[in-house]
């Protein structure tokens, strides 16, 4: 059987190339084969991602934000930069379960900062993330009122594709019947996906309940692995938060 290696070998040594040139083996060649093939997949379901709901939805200022520019200076800010840290270094053993997170507090508290952290991070790692506002959602919702091929299982089918969907501003919706019963669909049809789903929201734990009512709470629940409490001052305003901490 004719080696190749060692012809290969031979032929670089009286082209005379460097002793580090070696030529490249056939188990090297079928794992180059296997990540690019992997690589071509990822980037065919991010740019499904992308066509239905424009990119990540992250802002151009929140696509500045990560965990080395979010300001914790105070035990429990650290302690939700290291909550968010460690979601996205545990990102793939939580996603096998389809489990996300809650951060709860008042506005200008960082809320959007580390969940932008967290999408950008994930990003990087060519996961599919999506984040958008309740009120975009319940939009795409109605605006399948007037269009016949835009159909309710469609639309779950949507919110269903990306590895990670955030919804933000959870208490700004009008409390619909319609809203509750899009909203808790969305979240049984992800948490029993297996598809994490994580939540922001500015109202506190009981008026959260209030809104949602108790079936929709209780899936928010299922749904979220861990919920951080954001309750300081609002960075707004402040010197030397520029980097945006934002909501």
């Amino acid at each position: 059987m004719i080696n190749v290696s060692n012809d290969l070998s031979r032929l670089l040594k009286k082209m005379g190339a460097p002793e580090n040139i070696k030529p490249i083996s056939q188990a090297d060649i079928l794992e180059l084969k296997r990540r690019d093939e992997l690589r071509a997949a990822s980037e065919h379901r991010q740019r499904i991602t992308n066509a239905l709901f424009g990119k990540s939805g992250l802002s151009q200022h929140f696509l500045s934000c990560n965990f080395d520019n979010y300001v914790a200076e105070t035990a429990e800010q650290a302690k939700a930069l290291n909550v968010a840290k460690r979601y996205a270094e545990k990102f793939v053993e939580l996603a096998a379960v389809g489990k996300g997170f809650l951060f709860i507090g008042t506005p200008g508290t960082g809320k959007n900062h580390l969940a932008a952290a967290i999408s950008n991070d994930l990003m990087t790692k060519n996961h599919s993330v999506v984040l958008l506002s309740v009120m975009d959602l319940f939009a795409r919702f109605r605006a399948s009122y007037n269009d016949r091929s835009l159909t309710e299982e469609r639309l779950i089918a949507e919110f269903m594709r990306p590895e990670l969907l955030i919804i933000d501003e959870i208490g700004l919706q009008r409390g619909s019947i319609d809203e509750m019963l899009w909203l808790t669909r969305i979240i049984d049809k992800r948490l029993y996906g297996l598809k994490p789903t994580g939540f922001i929201t500015n109202l506190d734990l009981v008026a959260l309940q209030s809104l949602l009512g108790e079936r929709a709470y209780e899936r928010l629940q299922d749904a979220a692995t861990v919920a951080v409490k954001f309750n300081w001052s609002s960075y707004r305003g402040k010197k030397g938060f520029g980097n945006g901490s934002g909501n």
